[in-house]
């Protein structure tokens, strides 16, 4: 590939390397005026009392996640103050949105000049479903405590399955056991920049877990970044089994510690990810030191069917290029250049820099743009998660905003890289971690139940009314259907009797609770 021509990539390369974009500074400043504006205002968010993965991409590349059961009530609440104490030496600390610089890309208030708070070798937080509110016996000992705002959080995740597809193979029953017998009451996350770090702090967790019987484990599973070989050297990627580039598309968060490529979209308001008094739609949990500053997340485990993917692919070679199909489905091509800027290569002359990759638009307020889907379907995969401003179902208007259902996922893949040599090798791979958000029902329900797994999302654009999200949508091989328009009166090209192409394998929903609410839980005796 000549300079002339770069892959999405390259851009990244010549300021440092894929590591670099992994562990180290990008060098980039925005220049969309209303972008740059909103990256460069120092947050007036009370960083130190969020936790860290709510506001911020860590970019390490493995995580490890441990289920746990409530063993001792008085002990497990004791060791969540411990993970908060300020004491390195006593145990591993929650992580917070605070401002850091070393390993990591600088945020709008961070000063490069001044010492790290600590050496960011790992990174750890705590989520807490209602079951584990119960078992940790917090509304026991706090009579007025109230979720009213949040019904889909104290039903829990298998209860509302059906409301976002999960059925069939995907349904409850069919999840990993520790999920469906309601011992699923924590879940810490460890993110680690090495196998060292990570095999250090998982003994101490271990060991944590254990003393006075706080906790049981009952589940852990890892995550890891799928590597490639570079000069001979296995280096991270942020690719996922399918093999698309992954985390392009990121949630711009007004008055957020993270600095933001160029978008078109509104920056969404803090109060979407952060649970404050400044909500539209919810009341902040009470009491007050248990709900402020807090957050909502879906955790979920999904198993990728890449052999169905790909076989899927060639079998509609007759109708269409499978590496187009691919694009098609997704709404980028597997090398992150999106449809909406490049509809017919995935390496168009002059390249597009990586911090453009996401400033675009389908439908602009006039009407003009993409509105029938010519370029990027309007049933594909990253036009339903994220319509911008086409107006479907909850959003209203040409050019509006959808920023009340945006989510922030946190994700990385499980399972070694797809061998297209060896497909059938038995192994599962796929995506575990979190859709985090202030309302469940209103964001990941909504966006799941609605724009996903329904044909009627799109509000003026009709589509078939069996179609759903290709990729990741619960399907029916004798119903589904996903149609491709062409320009110029040519029919459009349908491909259809394809399966899901993933399954789920564990959910929970979870209340992550602020530094103030841990503290608040460890006091309670």
């Amino acid at each position: 590939m000549t300079q002339d021509n770069k892959s999405p990539a390259e851009p990244a390369k010549e300021s440092g390397g894929l590591l670099r974009r992994v562990f180290g500074r990008a060098t980039h400043e925005n220049s969309t005026p209303g972008v740059s504006s909103t990256s460069r205002v120092k947050s007036t968010l009370d960083l130190a009392d969020i936790q860290g993965f709510i506001l911020r991409g860590y970019r390490m590349p493995m995580v490890r996640h441990f289920l746990l059961s409530v063993g001792v009530p008085a002990q497990a609440r004791k060791l969540l103050a411990r993970f908060v104490n300020g004491d390195e030496s006593d145990a591993p600390q929650i992580t917070t949105a605070e401002d850091w610089h070393v390993g990591f890309e600088p945020g709008p208030g961070d000063n490069p000049s001044e010492a790290p708070r600590r050496k960011p070798d790992y990174c750890l937080n705590v989520g807490i479903t209602w079951p584990g509110m119960l078992a940790l016996e917090i509304q026991q000992r706090v009579p007025n405590i109230s979720f009213k705002s949040f019904g889909a959080f104290t039903q829990g995740a298998a209860e509302r399955a059906k409301l976002v597809g999960d059925t069939g193979p995907s349904a409850p029953q069919n999840w990993i056991d520790a999920f469906q017998k309601g011992g699923d009451h924590v879940i810490v996350t460890l993110h680690a920049l090495s196998p060292d770090a990570m095999k250090t702090y998982s003994d101490r967790l271990v060991a944590l877990f254990s003393e006075g019987n706080a906790f049981r484990e009952i589940w852990r599973t890892d995550g890891m970044a799928l590597m490639e070989m570079q000069n001979g050297t296995p280096v991270p990627t942020f690719k996922v089994h399918f093999g698309y580039t992954d985390g392009i598309s990121t949630t711009t968060i007004h008055g957020g510690p993270e600095k933001y490529h160029p978008d078109h979209q509104q920056p969404c308001e803090p109060w979407l990810f952060v649970l404050q008094d400044a909500a539209e739609n919810y009341f902040v949990p009470e009491p007050r030191e248990l709900g402020l500053h807090g957050s909502f997340a879906v955790f979920k485990m999904i198993e990728t069917d890449v052999v169905g993917f790909e076989n899927f692919l060639q079998s509609q070679k007759d109708k269409i290029d499978p590496e187009l199909l691919a694009a098609k489905i997704c709404g980028r091509w597997r090398n992150g250049v999106p449809l909406a800027l490049s509809p017919d290569t995935d390496s168009p002359a002059g390249g597009i820099a990586s911090d453009q990759m996401n400033n675009y638009e389908y439908v602009n307020a006039d009407g003009s743009g993409d509105p029938k889907g010519l370029r990027c379907p309007v049933g594909a995969h990253m036009r339903r998660i994220n319509p911008r401003g086409q107006p479907v179902t909850g959003q209203g208007q040409p050019g509006g905003s959808n920023n009340t259902h945006r989510l922030i996922r946190r994700g990385m893949p499980y399972g070694p890289v797809y061998d297209p040599k060896q497909p059938y090798d038995g192994i599962p791979r796929g995506l575990l971690g979190y859709f985090i958000n202030s309302s469940i029902e209103n964001q990941y329900e909504f966006v799941l139940g609605h724009w996903v797994n329904d044909s009627e999302f799109a509000g003026s654009v009709r589509l078939n009314p069996k179609s759903k999200d290709p990729m990741i949508a619960a399907q029916d091989p004798a119903e589904s259907i996903f149609v491709i328009p062409q320009a110029n009166g040519v029919p459009p090209i349908k491909v259809t009797g394809f399966s899901s192409f993933v399954t789920t394998k564990a959910a929970a929903y979870c209340f992550l609770p602020s530094i103030t609410a841990i503290k608040f839980i460890a006091q309670l005796g």
